[in-house]
């Protein structure tokens, strides 16, 4: 959770996989959107931003659009952006929701770019973090 361009610790949370065994993004996704959504006391975000391509932000608009018409009508949903990164998983191009082109990101701004970036290397870290965490106690 970042606001107004700066990480905010104490909404950050964690989710443990349950319904799916073995790597599957989307559907990894799908379960912690919908459990995310759950928790209406939780301040919604205008902006979701998403660590994949197309396939991710589809199945992150399929939840959103789910949550939104039937839970949340008086609510604008999120905006959706997916950050797709190159071979060398850097972050290059971006899908937004509703286009149908990626925009490569040396066409935003340095700032939004950058703001971008932070967000996507600030939860990298901290969901590393947290696999690590249940890693070690799994081989106590």
């Amino acid at each position: 959770v970042f606001v107004n361009g700066k990480p905010d610790k104490s909404q950050y949370r964690k989710f443990k996989i349950y319904t799916k065994q073995g790597p599957n993004d989307t559907a990894m996704l799908k379960e912690i959107l919908e459990r995310r959504f759950r928790h209406n006391k939780w301040p919604f975000p205008d902006l979701i931003l998403i660590d994949g391509g197309k396939p991710q932000l589809n199945a992150a608009h399929s939840v959103i659009s789910n949550y939104y018409t039937t839970l949340f009508k008086k609510q604008r949903a999120p905006s959706l952006v997916a950050l797709m990164k190159n071979k060398k998983h850097i972050g290059e191009k971006i899908y937004i929701s509703g286009r149908k082109y990626p925009i490569s990101l040396t066409k935003l701004s340095p700032a939004d770019r950058n703001l971008l970036l932070a967000i996507d290397s600030e939860a990298h870290r901290f969901a590393i973090s947290y696999y690590r965490r249940l890693h070690r106690k799994s081989l106590r």
